[in-house]
């Protein structure tokens, strides 16, 4: 068995420790067909996610962080999504910031690819299985297990979908749930494809019910949004309705976040009523209609967002971090290490710890620290909505300062 990539080799190390509780190097060192220095390097790395300890001659399993949203795995939700509830986040830690958060809700069907097909290609998947996401989902999860009193507001189909999103929302934490119903449309849903060879993922989106909300619907809620302190939302619901919600909250002093996720025209209406803004880099490059490669490429995008009306522009790098532009200073930060188990729900899970730091009251800079340290764990744990709790956040920033 040979492993040429670092990604994959530490992935298979860590199966190994999981599944063993502990692992000898030389053992792995044969198996892998690389030298033990390699191995001991591997497992340094490792063992700086707080995951494992790194002992003469191996290492061992501190903990399991990644406990499975559903006890069933299959690929009919309607049928096997059994769901468990996530430990209360006000066990952890005092809440006091409000976040309200318009959003999607959608069923993810999720493979496990060794790579993406090509066109016309048809692979078998080496795993299937079902369960929630939707940007607005997930990153309302997110907010709760960071701190915040959290209000989501969503739409559903009329569909067994639904039943159990409602199911599912009504465990984990959120303060207040709002869920407006389409009689004749499906509940949203997302094919994720994930890539073991690359470690990333490729998403298809059905927006369904998400993309019906109404004028009227979101009026409905600005007594709501008006309570809260943060205000975060995305582009998986109509767009008319999304710009309309983060307008009046911008207008009423509320801190807006936006991740313009995914890419539509309709962004650039957006961008100016947004105090912060989160793309990834794809997203930035839609956003500008220019391709960037390097970091001055990167700086400068920055600063090109940033004129059209963000006050404070983050652009998300995946494993390289994220950058920050406040409008005077430019500043990366580095990624927390990881063992990229799911990808798919990083950037919610970055953007809703965030939203929920912001409104806790910590400054921009403590709360990206957060955010990045949270996304981190959040990737570590299978299903996008499966996110970390406080206390495994705070460890790992401790143990990254070691």
């Amino acid at each position: 068995m040979i492993y040429d990539h670092k990604q994959q080799r530490q992935k298979f190390i860590f199966g190994e420790i999981k599944k063993n509780k502990s692992i000898q190097i030389k053992n792995l060192s044969k198996k892998l067909n690389v030298t033990e220095r390699t191995i001991r390097r591997d497992i340094k790395e490792l063992a700086q996610t707080g995951l494992v300890y790194a002992r003469y001659g191996g290492a061992v399993l501190i903990s399991d962080k990644q406990s499975s949203l559903y006890n069933n795995h299959q690929l009919y939700l309607h049928k096997n999504m059994e769901i468990n509830t996530l430990n209360s986040f006000s066990t952890i830690m005092k809440t006091k910031g409000k976040v309200f958060i318009l959003g999607s809700f959608n069923t993810d069907l999720v493979y496990r690819l060794n790579n993406f097909p090509a066109a016309g290609e048809t692979i078998r998947a080496m795993h299937a299985y079902c369960c929630p996401g939707g940007k607005g989902s997930n990153q309302a999860i997110a907010s709760c297990m960071a701190g915040a009193h959290t209000h989501f507001t969503a739409k559903l189909g009329n569909d067994d979908f639904a039943a159990k999103a409602l199911q599912f929302l009504n465990t984990v934490g959120l303060e207040t749930l709002t869920l407006f119903t389409h009689p004749d449309i499906s509940t949203g849903s997302a094919v994720v494809m994930i890539s073991e060879e690359v470690g990333d993922n490729a998403i298809i989106i059905n927006p369904g019910a998400n993309h019906t909300i109404t004028i009227d619907e979101v009026i409905s809620c600005y007594e709501a949004i008006g309570e809260c302190d943060v205000f975060l939302t995305q582009m998986e619901n109509n767009p008319e309705a999304t710009k309309l919600a983060i307008k009046f909250a911008h207008s009423s002093g509320i801190t807006t976040i936006f991740n313009p996720a995914p890419w539509r025209k309709e962004v650039l209406d957006i961008l100016p009523w947004t105090n912060v803004v989160t793309p990834n880099l794809t997203e930035a490059e839609a956003i500008l209609s220019t391709s960037i490669k390097t970091e001055n490429d990167i700086r400068s995008a920055a600063e090109a967002i940033h004129k059209i009306g963000p006050q404070i522009v983050i652009i998300t790098l995946g494993s390289q971090g994220c950058w920050l532009f406040d409008g005077e200073q430019h500043r990366r930060f580095p990624a927390f290490p990881a063992v990229n188990i799911d990808t798919a729900g990083a950037g919610d899970a970055f953007n809703g710890a965030l939203a929920a730091q912001l409104a806790c009251g910590e400054k921009v800079a403590t709360a990206i620290l957060y955010a990045s340290a949270f996304a981190s764990l959040a990737v570590e744990r299978e299903g996008a909505s499966n996110m970390p709790e406080h206390q495994a956040v705070i460890k790992r920033m401790v143990l990254s300062m070691d």
